[in-house]
């Protein structure tokens, strides 16, 4: 039996099932793992944002339908910092929740960076607003609770949480790349390699004969 030209085949058809090019490069496509699985790397990642885009899709339905909440800090903070602007703060928090909601498609990148700095962009202001009308010590409405701005930190402190919270969440589709998948990758472009020089090696001289699986085995074992 030919070990030496086996050796690259297997390599080859590791490589393959492994969703990699010849030379053991990332796909220019995405696999269908790697789409699939965001809910299984960051699944409390995906709960804030989900949670996020829902209560600004609530948020606007009742700014559309009426100006009962007017007064509420986070609605009126942010009629403040769209200029009383009312239609185009609806479309803006429709558009940008439902940007979020695809992110469980996106890869870490631009694509994703897009997606998601909409709705955290909303998230700040109505913050900043909830830190603002702590200080001053009065609701949007003029009203002071006895507790002062203590009583509305406290009230309001579930808001600027999201926004910190939304924050750390978005950060993962920005930068993140699970260690998991770097070693396979890493185990991979080895056996690219070790199959080029097996190829290129017409040499019989001190020949090293080792199955792939147990070759993948003992690189892992040492990453």
């Amino acid at each position: 039996m030919d070990w030496n030209a086996g050796l690259p085949g297997a390599a080859s058809l590791a490589l393959f099932l492994a969703g990699r090019q010849p030379d053991g490069r990332a796909p220019i496509i995405p696999t269908a793992n790697e789409w699939s699985s965001t809910l299984q790397k960051r699944p409390t990642a995906v709960v804030v944002i989900y949670s996020a885009s829902i209560l600004h899709i609530v948020e606007a339905f009742i700014l559309a339908e009426s100006k009962a909440a007017d007064t509420s800090i986070p609605i009126a903070s942010l009629l403040d910092a769209f200029g009383g602007h009312r239609i185009t703060l609806v479309a803006t928090m429709l558009v940008s929740a439902l940007l979020a909601l695809t992110v469980d498609g996106q890869r870490p990148g631009v694509l994703a960076i897009f997606a998601l700095i909409p709705q955290q962009t909303l998230l700040v202001i109505t913050a900043i607003g909830a830190l603002g009308f702590a200080v001053m010590g009065h609701y949007a409405d003029g009203y002071e609770p006895s507790g002062g701005g203590l009583f509305i930190g406290a009230d309001q402190l579930p808001r600027i949480l999201l926004a910190l919270s939304y924050g750390v969440a978005s950060y993962q589709w920005f930068w993140l790349h699970d260690q998991p998948h770097r070693r396979k990758s890493t185990v991979d472009n080895i056996l690219a390699g070790a199959s080029r020089a097996a190829l290129l090696d017409d040499q019989d001289d001190d020949l090293l004969v080792i199955q792939v699986d147990e070759l993948r085995e003992i690189v892992e074992s040492h990453l």
